[in-house]
């Protein structure tokens, strides 16, 4: 079997990619593990900016496919008596449906699809993978598919770039305190709720150790409910925190009315540190997409697919499928994600060092504001003039520890982004390149310990 693109997952990421793909000419192959009625269904938030879509014009929700429209954010202390309120629109999806949409439209367009089919390992020769052997059990069929570029959108399990020799560097792992063990419900509640229209997130060190709880209304009554902890800790598993203060955070739902429920493991860190090498490409989770503060990773996850799907076509175009010539998918993506992701690492790293004490008096006394919020979540930036901070200080006198390791925090992030906006334009300097983002993480992670 041949095929111009093979894509290896039909998650939101590999969905996506396959539909900006669709129609341009190529033969295009997507396979995925689960049945077809499941393609896109994985625990998770289900919370998209609208941003997104009108940025990578990818069709909104409509119908079954969006339950919720969302007008804003609610931030809660640990002690719940400080509450940040941070406005933007967004769609609550039901992702299967969403997802199931954009495969069935890009099916429309040629592309063809197998359900119940894992890719068992890479074709990998002279230094290219060209492609895959996949097994489909539907058919109870081995088949070998070769391919110009194949597609790892596997998600977290990175089951297929983690098959290509080590010395690679698209074969990077993650370590599991770079990740966050997540579980969540989707229920009905009791009563309709209030500001339905809003998503709450509860950040608690207690609750939620190194994440946070989130509560997402899918309409008035029904609500998906679920947080988030930091892997290789040695936490309680995330059911027992779940069950545990469930009633505290979110007391208006009705286990009774259980619908769904389970748990997925988030990479929260800096992107993969490089998307493409030669004749494979990395999309979502698999390319660590995922926002590493607020832990939202479908957004960005379509980003990827659409800076990917750019540089395939232009591969195409020029009959070349090497790492030289996909390269422009990771300036791309860093560009409109990957910067602001990679600083936001460390603003992650700082929030997970925090007691609730500490979250408690910074909102509290407004060392950081809602403005300092949108400004991080949106540019990746923690900027605090000289008035700012000299206000602040004199609000913290009682706790100068922590504004003098936020102003730390701010200048590294800079330094960091920048650092990302200098990616190498040549493949041949990305281990040089590396080799710095190591040595300014670890000199971070000194800084503020």
């Amino acid at each position: 079997m041949k095929y111009d693109v093979l894509i290896v997952g039909a998650g939101i990421a590999g969905a996506s990619l396959a539909w900006h793909l669709a129609g341009k000419g190529l033969s295009i192959l997507l396979i995925d593990s689960k049945p077809f009625t499941r393609f896109g269904d994985k625990p998770c938030g289900d919370a998209v900016s609208k941003a997104h879509f009108d940025d990578l014009g990818m069709p909104y929700p409509t119908g079954e496919q969006l339950e919720n429209v969302i007008h804003g954010i609610k931030l809660y202390s640990p002690d719940k008596r400080t509450v940040w309120t941070v406005k933007g629109d967004g769609f609550e999806l039901n992702s299967p449906a969403y997802v199931q949409r954009l495969t069935k439209e890009a099916m429309e367009k040629g592309v063809e699809v197998m359900d119940l089919t894992t890719a068992m390992k890479p074709i990998f020769e002279d230094g290219f993978v060209k492609g895959a052997v996949i097994y489909n059990r539907r058919t109870n069929q081995t088949m070998t598919v070769e391919a110009k570029v194949t597609v790892d959108a596997t998600g977290y399990s990175i089951s297929l770039r983690n098959k290509l020799p080590k010395e690679l560097p698209i074969t990077e792992d993650i370590d599991d305190k770079d990740a966050d063990i997540a579980y969540r419900e989707v229920t009905l509640t009791r009563d309709d709720m209030e500001d339905y229209d809003y998503l709450k997130i509860y950040v608690t060190q207690q609750y939620s150790p190194g994440g946070y709880w989130w509560i997402f209304p899918k309409g008035k009554n029904k609500v998906n409910v679920g947080l988030g902890i930091q892997g290789g800790m040695g936490y309680p598993p995330v059911q027992s925190f779940y069950e545990k203060y469930l009633k505290d955070i979110a007391p208006e739902v009705d286990r009774q009315k259980l619908l769904v429920k389970g748990g997925a493991l988030v990479p929260t860190r800096r992107p993969l540190t490089t998307m493409v090498w030669n004749g494979i490409a990395a999309i979502g989770d698999s390319a660590f997409t995922v926002n590493p503060v607020h832990g939202g990773g479908k957004g960005s996850a379509m980003i990827s697919a659409y800076c990917v799907s750019k540089s395939i076509l232009s591969a195409f175009e020029k009959g070349d499928f090497s790492v030289q010539s996909l390269w422009d998918a990771n300036l791309c993506y860093i560009e409109k994600y990957g910067a602001k992701q990679a600083s936001l690492d460390l603003f992650r790293r700082f929030l997970q060092r925090l007691s609730d004490d500490d979250i408690n008096f910074g909102m509290n006394k407004r060392v950081l504001k809602e403005e300092d919020i949108v400004e991080a979540s949106t540019y990746g930036d923690l900027h605090m003039s000289a008035a700012e901070k000299a206000m602040r200080v004199l609000a913290g006198l009682s706790r100068p520890s922590l504004l003098f390791k936020l102003k730390t925090v701010a200048d590294y992030m800079k330094r960091f982004k920048n650092l990302y906006y200098d990616y190498p334009k040549d493949p041949k300097e990305i281990m040089k390149w590396k080799a710095r983002v190591e040595a300014l993480t670890a000199e971070f992670i000194n800084a503020i310990s």
